[in-house]
């Protein structure tokens, strides 16, 4: 009972933070439980609550219980059994960061489960292989978004990304400052445009001087660099995402579904 008012207060904490607040709820729910297994609240070899219980407490429905469920357990720190319950099997997510991606939905969530520090912005005109990179003509202004994502339980970088976001969106440089969510589904959102493909490429790299730093690794140290591409329902491109991650601290996972 003491539990389930705790969590309901919680809950309560989070309605009237909403407006403050960036990401669905099923973040907003995997982020909080994160924070009171490692507080101890919840300790290694203990059950959390049933999913109805958590939902109600929450305010949220079973769907949402269950996708926040599910990060945590992607993430290490829970064994979900039929009929066993939910078993806390570790305080502290894993060393390296792990980011699902299964649908587009997830792409537009990317780093939700993260923190921005560092952001800054520039309007830059592209030279020449910037707008072979965006398929523009030279000189066209674009928004450049730069930023380095942290996770709480731990502070060293996961990710530097870099954002160049399509000027024809009115009053996006306003817009994109205010946002430490999400950019593209901040985009969704303001601006009523479906984000209906990306194309995404990755390769292997080591890092530069500049990265490096930026990462807090080392020069010439394993990573990854993922560019993303964002279209709309007319095949404009709206936004490129350019993100580094640091090898030793990142691994991508997909799930495939034959339907």
């Amino acid at each position: 009972m003491a539990m389930s008012r705790a969590i309901r207060q919680r809950g309560n904490r989070m309605d009237a933070d909403s407006g403050k607040r960036a990401g669905p709820r099923y973040a907003w729910v995997a982020n909080d439980l994160i924070d009171r297994i490692g507080a101890g609240e919840f300790p290694v070899g203990s059950l959390l609550p049933k999913e109805l219980e958590l939902a109600s407490s929450y305010g949220i429905s079973r769907h949402t219980i269950r996708e926040a469920l599910r990060r945590l357990d992607e993430a290490g720190l829970l064994s979900r059994r039929r009929r066993a319950g939910t078993e806390v099997v570790a305080s502290r997510t894993a060393t390296s960061y792990r980011q699902p991606i299964s649908s587009i939905d997830d792409f537009l969530q990317y780093g939700e489960a993260t923190e921005i520090q560092g952001k800054r912005q520039k309007v830059v005109k592209c030279d020449a292989p910037l707008a072979e990179l965006l398929a523009c003509p030279q000189g066209t202004p674009w928004l450049r978004v730069q930023n380095v994502r942290t996770r709480r339980a731990d502070r060293r970088p996961v990710c530097h990304t870099t954002l160049y976001l399509n000027m024809e969106l009115e009053n996006i440089e306003a817009h994109a400052a205010a946002n430490f969510g999400p950019m593209s589904a901040m985009i969704e959102q303001i601006y009523g445009i479906r984000v209906v493909e990306i194309d995404q490429s990755i390769e292997a790299i080591t890092l530069d001087a500049a990265s490096a730093r930026s990462l807090g690794s080392e020069h010439g140290a394993p990573a990854l660099k993922a560019i993303r591409k964002y279209y709309d329902q007319s095949r404009k491109l709206i936004e490129v995402a350019i993100a580094l991650h640091p090898g030793d601290r990142f691994v991508y996972t997909t799930r495939l579904v034959r339907k």
